[in-house]
C-alpha cells in the first residue's frame, strides 16, 4: 500500500497537460475482445486501471505491446476463460466482459465487478440489453445460442448499459436500435472504435441504429481525460495559484466551469482552460448524465465549498457521499440535507486520511493541498487508478508531494 505526503499551503502555477481518458479506455479495450486482428489504441494513459484491464483481456490470449504512446491489442487468436474475480473485483467496467465475450464466444459469466465502492450497482439493464438479443441468462452463465438483431430501450441513461448494448448490438448481423443511450463523449469514441472495426452506427440524439457483423482490427486515439482535468482545475483554485490545463475538449467541462463561474472564479477565454481566485459565494451542484455536471467531479469540488459553502446533490450516483466523512478529517464540515449535502465555510488543516475511492481520495489531495502544514493520505493506490504519473504533475506545478510505500 502507498501513502501521499502532502505539504500544503502553496500555490500552484504553471502548465499541465492531462493524459487519456479513462472512461474512454475501458471500453475500448474490453471490447477488443469481440474482434478478430490487432487494433491499435493511441494515448492509452499508463494508470492502475487500463493496467488491470488489459491483464485481463490477456487471460484469454490477448496479445498486448506498447510502442510509445500507442498499444497494439492483438486478439486474432483466443480461448474462453472465466475471468478471475481477483481482476474483475477491481474495476466496475469489467462488466463490460459480458458483452464482448457473448459476442466472441457465445458465452459469457456473470462477473463479480468491482471499482469504488460508494453506491450500489446493479446491472439489470446489461443484462436486459443482452437478453433482448435472444441471450440466455442461466444462474452465473449468460449463453447466447443464435443472437439476432433487436430494439433496446433503456428506462434511464446507463453509460455501462449503453457501452455493453453497443458492443454486442455491433457483433450481430443486421440492424439493432438502441433507444435511451448515454451520451457521454466516451461513449462517442467507442463508437468510432467499433466503426472502425466494421460495423455501422448512426445516432439521432439518444437513438443509435447498429448495423453490425463480423468485427475486425481497428485503429482509434484517446481523448484527452476531462474528469482529470476538472481534477486539476480545481487544484489550481483550492491552492489559490493560477495553472493552465492543456490536452483535452474544453467544452465537455462546460457544466464544471459554469457551477464554478457562478461562484466568483474566474475562467480564461481560449482553447485551454486556466482558472484563477477563490469562491467568493456560495454554489449548488446537482451531478446529472451528460451534458450535466459530471458525477465524478462532485467529489473535487466539494473541498473548494469550504471557502463559502454550498450543497451537493448526485442524481446519477445518490449516494456518493461517504468521501465527506474523510473530508472531515481535514476539517470540512457538512451534514445531510434530505438528498443532498450541505458543505459550511470551513478552516481546513492538515490531517492523516484513508482515501475512500478514486474520486473521494483526489478530493483529499485537495484539502491536503489547501491546509497549511504536512497530511498524509493512506491507500494512494485507488488515486493511482485514475490520474498518471500524479505527483510528477503535481511536482511540476510547484506542489510539494511524495508518494511512499506505507
Amino acid at each position: 500500500m502507498k501513502k501521499l505526503v502532502i505539504n500544503g499551503g502553496v500555490p500552484l502555477f504553471g502548465r499541465v497537460r492531462v493524459s487519456g481518458s479513462k472512461n474512454a479506455a475501458l471500453p475500448i479495450i474490453f471490447s477488443s475482445l469481440a474482434l478478430r486482428g490487432i487494433s491499435r489504441i493511441k494515448g492509452l494513459a499508463d494508470i492502475g486501471d487500463v493496467r488491470v484491464a488489459l491483464d485481463l483481456i490477456g487471460c484469454y490470449g490477448a496479445k498486448v505491446k506498447r510502442e510509445g504512446r500507442d498499444t497494439l491489442i492483438d486478439t486474432t487468436t483466443l480461448k474462453y476463460v472465466s475471468p478471475p474475480p481477483e481482476l474483475t473485483s477491481m474495476l466496475r467496467a469489467s462488466t463490460y466482459l459480458m458483452g464482448a465475450s457473448l459476442i466472441r464466444f457465445g458465452r459469457a459469466e456473470l462477473v463479480n465487478h468491482g471499482g469504488c465502492n460508494f453506491s450500489a450497482r446493479p446491472i439489470d439493464m446489461h443484462l436486459d440489453a443482452l437478453a433482448s438479443h435472444g441471450a440466455v441468462i442461466a444462474g452465473d452463465v449468460i449463453s447466447g445460442g443464435r443472437l439476432v438483431p433487436s430494439v433496446v430501450r433503456f428506462k434511464k441513461r446507463s453509460v455501462g448499459a449503453t457501452v455493453n448494448a453497443l458492443i454486442s448490438a455491433a457483433g450481430i448481423e443486421g440492424e439493432s436500435v438502441i433507444e435511451g443511450c448515454a451520451l457521454e463523449p466516451h461513449i462517442f469514441v467507442l463508437v468510432d472504435y467499433l466503426r472502425s472495426a466494421g460495423a455501422s452506427i448512426s445516432f439521432v440524439g439518444d437513438r443509435a441504429t447498429v448495423r453490425g457483423g463480423e468485427l475486425s482490427g481497428a485503429e482509434v486515439s484517446i481523448p484527452g481525460d476531462m474528469i482529470e482535468a476538472g481534477s486539476y482545475v480545481a487544484a489550481s483554485i483550492a491552492s489559490g495559484g493560477r495553472v493552465q490545463v492543456q490536452g483535452f475538449d474544453r467544452s465537455e467541462l462546460s457544466s464544471f466551469i459554469e457551477a464554478l463561474g457562478a461562484s466568483g472564479v474566474s475562467f480564461e477565454d481560449g482553447e485551454d482552460v486556466v482558472a484563477y481566485g477563490k469562491p467568493a459565494r456560495r454554489f449548488s451542484v446537482c451531478a446529472a448524465p451528460y451534458p450535466g455536471f459530471p458525477t465524478d467531479l462532485q467529489p473535487v469540488v466539494a473541498p473548494l465549498m469550504s471557502f463559502a459553502g454550498g450543497c451537493l446533490k448526485d442524481e446519477v450516483w445518490r449516494e456518493r457521499f461517504g468521501y465527506l466523512d474523510g473530508l472531515g478529517a481535514f476539517g470540512l464540515r457538512s451534514r445531510a440535507l434530505g438528498d443532498m449535502r450541505e458543505v459550511f465555510p470551513s478552516e481546513l488543516h492538515p490531517a492523516r486520511a484513508y482515501a475512500p475511492d478514486l474520486r473521494g481520495g483526489f478530493a483529499m489531495l485537495l484539502a491536503a493541498l489547501m491546509a497549511d502544514g504536512e497530511s498524509e493520505i493512506y491507500n494512494a493506490d485507488v488515486i493511482l487508478r485514475g490520474y498518471e504519473n500524479i505527483t510528477e504533475k503535481l511536482s511540476g506545478l510547484g506542489a510539494e508531494i511524495s508518494l511512499c510505500e506505507m
